[in-house]
Parts: structure tokens; C-alpha cells; sequence
């Protein structure tokens, strides 16, 4: 009872007001028709009628406050199970997330798992890999050294073999050599003692020639040298002079003189020039090597002659 009047405390008040409100108007109907002293047949049916009005008024009441209570029982049945439901579906909502996120988990921890296997799997084919490539690498460096020491097994058989064979055919040569050079000096014995007597008579003959070659020789050359001495001398003074007109003297250097060493090619062009016996003077000298590359190409000869003029060394002492 206190439980329904704690849940609806509004209606209850309403009810109780309601009643009060029966209770004052029947008061006021009844003192209203309260008949005279000397009534009283009349009196007994009024309050008759009064009561059976007033009991089906209650009884309606009664009756409409059932109906009300009832429907707001059904009501709050109805809001409880509507509740339930709500709350049993918030269960099964939170039990299926619940669920949901467990699968998840449990899935992200195979997949972890799986991933981990793999990850591990994988290393463990890699290291296979790379001991199976060890092995490999192994077996070839081990059969390249076996073939390595074959090869050098089979040269070195097969060089000795060579060198036994050559050694043979060296000693064979040398014997053939040795028969051949004597029979060669016995040969050439014979033939040496015929060609001294063969030579003997012709020096005899060729002594009378060679003299009087040797006369016309010795003049020839006497001749041959002056010319050539005098070719010489005149190619020198050319050269000389063509340095000394391409040459510009230095302040102060009067009276001074050095020696050159130039090398020339045919026709004359200078490929190099250097003092070889300063005057003292750097300057001095500077110009004498500026005016002999002036001065290029060189007289020179053609021939056999220009030989003498390839490295070319002389004192150069201008005029005053």
C-alpha cells in the first residue's frame, strides 16, 4: 500500500479530496431535506433513496478507481516489462558488443599469433636460407680448392714433364752442336789452310793496290776534310751572324761573351737553347737565348753534313 502511494502520491491526494468533496455535499443535501417534525414517513424514504444514491455513487467511484487503479497497474506492468525489455536488450546489446570486442581480441591476438608464427617461421626459413647458402658457398670454395690444387698438381706434372723433355732435347741439340761444330772446325780447317794460301798470294798482289789506295785515299780525305772544314766554318760564321743580328744587347754588358749548347732539328728550327758557360751576366745570357730562337730557322746544311750542326755548341762573342 505505501509503495503505491509512494509511486503515485498525486492520484491518492486527488482520491482523498474527491471524498471529502462526497462527504460535504451529501452533509449539505441531507440538512437541506431534513423534514418538518411530524414527517417522519417521509423522512425515512428521503434518507432511503439518499443512501441507495449515495451507495451507487460510491460503488461508481469505487468502481472508476478500480478501473483507474487497474489501468495504472496495467500501465506500470506495461513500463516495467517495456523497461525489462530495454534493459534485457541494453544486456544483449552489451553482452553481444562485449562478445563482439572478445572476438576482436581473440582475433587480433590469432592474427598477433599468426603473425608471430609466421615472423618466426619466416626467420627460421631465412636462417635454413642462409646456413643452406653457407653450405653452398662452402661445397664451391672447397671444390674450387680441390680443382685449384688438381690444376696445380697436373702443371706441376705436367711442367716437369716439359722440363724433362726439354732438358733431353737440349742435351740432344747440344750433342748434334758438338758433332756439328767439329765436323764444322775440321772443315774449316781445311778451308782456312787453302784460304791462307789463297790470301797469301792475293795480299801480295793487293799489297801494290792498297798503297797505291791508300796514296789516293789519304789525298782524297786531305781534300774531302778542307772542303768539309771550310762548309763547316762557313754554316758557323752564317749562324753566328743571323744570332747576332736577331740579338739586342743588354745595358752594360760590353766586353762579355758565353758559350751555347743548341740542338736543332733538319731545317734548321730550334728545339732547344741553353748556356752551358755563363758570362755572369743573366741578363747577357737571356739574350742570347731569346736571339737564337729569333733567329730560327738556322742556316743550316742538308745531308750528312747537317749531323754536325744537330747539337751545336760555340762561343758566342759579339763584336764590339
Amino acid at each position: 500500500m505505501w509503495a503505491v502511494i509512494k509511486r503515485n502520491p498525486l492520484a491518492i491526494l486527488l482520491a482523498v479530496a474527491l471524498h471529502v468533496i462526497l462527504a460535504v455535499m451529501l452533509l449539505a443535501n441531507w440538512q437541506e431535506d431534513k423534514p418538518p417534525a411530524g414527517s417522519k414517513a417521509q423522512v425515512v424514504q428521503a434518507k432511503a433513496v439518499d443512501a441507495e444514491k449515495l451507495q451507487r455513487e460510491l460503488q461508481r467511484r469505487k468502481d472508476t478507481e478500480a478501473k483507474a487503479k487497474a489501468d495504472k497497474l496495467a500501465a506500470e506492468r506495461k513500463e516495467k516489462q517495456r523497461k525489462e525489455a530495454e534493459r534485457r536488450k541494453l544486456e544483449a546489446e552489451k553482452k553481444r558488443q562485449a562478445e563482439e570486442k572478445k572476438k576482436r581480441q581473440l582475433e587480433a591476438k590469432r592474427q598477433a599469433e599468426e603473425k608471430k608464427r609466421k615472423a618466426a617461421e619466416a626467420k627460421r626459413k631465412a636462417e635454413l636460407e642462409k646456413k643452406r647458402i653457407a653450405a653452398e658457398k662452402k661445397k664451391r670454395e672447397e671444390a674450387k680448392r680441390k680443382a685449384e690444387a688438381e690444376k696445380k698438381k697436373r702443371l706441376a706434372a705436367e711442367r716437369k714433364k716439359k722440363e724433362e723433355a726439354e732438358r733431353k732435347s737440349r742435351e740432344e741439340e747440344k750433342r748434334k752442336q758438338a758433332e756439328a761444330e767439329k765436323k764444322r772446325q775440321a772443315e774449316e780447317a781445311k778451308r782456312k789452310a787453302a784460304e791462307a794460301k789463297r790470301k797469301a798470294k792475293a795480299e801480295r798482289q793487293a799489297a801494290a793496290a792498297r798503297a797505291q789506295a791508300a796514296r789516293e785515299a789519304e789525298l782524297q780525305a786531305a781534300m774531302e776534310a778542307e772542303q768539309r772544314a771550310g762548309e763547316l766554318s762557313r754554316y758557323q760564321v752564317a749562324i753566328q751572324q743571323r744570332i747576332e743580328d736577331r740579338w739586342t744587347r743588354p745595358p752594360n754588358t760590353g766586353g762579355l761573351k758565353c758559350t751555347l749548347e743548341v740542338r736543332l732539328i733538319p731545317g734548321g728550327d730550334v728545339m732547344s737553347v741553353r748556356v752551358i758557360q755563363s758570362s755572369g751576366n743573366p741578363a747577357f745570357d737571356r739574350s742570347v737565348e731569346n736571339a737564337v730562337r729569333r733567329a730560327a730557322p738556322l742556316p743550316v746544311p742538308k745531308g750528312g753534313l747537317f749531323e754536325e750542326f744537330r747539337t751545336l755548341r760555340f762561343v758566342f762573342d759579339p763584336r764590339s
